[in-house]
């Protein structure tokens, strides 16, 4: 663990939960200290900064959008890997005067000679409708290792068969998607089969594996989605959350991209 040793008390910890904290408590002079002068920051609204004196520049807009829009953070799930720590919570801002609520997962990984790189991953719709795509934020593995119930997940996505992506759910199983709609396994389906009726097409949906973090619970993953139903898309970077069950089926999924 990157303990923050050196960094103020307040921003020390696990740096994914510490930095939106430190951001929105107006603390980018400290968090800029934790980050250190070989760190990189990517965020689907303020783009990517690497190194001073770009890294200073980009925590202060930063910081000065979140006050300007009341934000506030609230910490849900953490989840540590071997090199990547990752923080989901909830980001609340006020947008246009009304209250709007925006799942958000932080990753911090953690690289040799204390050099840092932080990504975000969240929908920027309720604060600017139209975003460019961002580009990939790490490279493809298709060797990388996943837990049983994550790999069967993904191969019935790469497939199209919805039967397969429904057994790989337990029952009760939830999905979040990136807006915050919670999706549920009821019966047969119930809301959680509709969102992969509608979402999964015939020819199915491939999914790139980049990086993950694994606690023996939950698995991050962070990846890239070239084609949906046959057709090329445009290659958001994206992160999923897998939560298994006592079952060893997934109990819960989450879903973090712009859209």
């Amino acid at each position: 663990m990157d303990d923050g040793r050196g960094a103020p008390s307040n921003v020390r910890g696990w740096l994914s939960e510490v930095y939106l904290p430190a951001l929105v408590s107006s603390q980018a002079e400290l968090l800029l200290r934790r980050l250190g002068d070989r760190a990189t920051v990517d965020d689907p609204l303020f783009g990517r900064a690497v190194g001073m004196p770009a890294l200073a520049r980009y925590l202060d807009e930063a910081a000065s959008w979140l006050a300007q829009r009341r934000a506030t953070f609230e910490t849900v799930m953490f989840t540590t890997g071997s090199d990547r720590d990752v923080t989901e919570g909830i980001l609340g801002l006020t947008v246009d005067g009304r209250p709007v609520r925006v799942p958000v997962a932080v990753v911090a990984e953690r690289r040799p000679e204390r050099e840092v790189e932080v990504r975000l991953y969240y929908t920027t719709r309720a604060v600017r409708p139209s975003s460019p795509p961002r580009a990939q934020l790490v490279p493809r593995d298709d060797e990388l290792t996943v837990p049983p119930p994550v790999a069967a997940h993904l191969q019935a996505l790469a497939r199209g068969d919805l039967d397969a992506v429904m057994a790989s759910f337990e029952g009760g199983a939830t999905l979040r998607d990136p807006a915050g709609q919670t999706h549920a396994k009821q019966g047969q389906g119930g809301a959680l089969r509709s969102f992969y009726e509608k979402v999964l097409g015939s020819h199915g949906i491939e999914v790139l594996k980049g990086a993950r973090a694994d606690d023996g619970r939950t698995c991050a993953l962070e990846y890239t989605i070239p084609r949906v139903n046959g057709e090329l898309v445009a290659q958001q970077p994206a992160l999923a959350v897998y939560e298994r069950g006592e079952s060893g089926l997934l109990r819960a999924l989450r879903l973090y991209h712009d859209s």
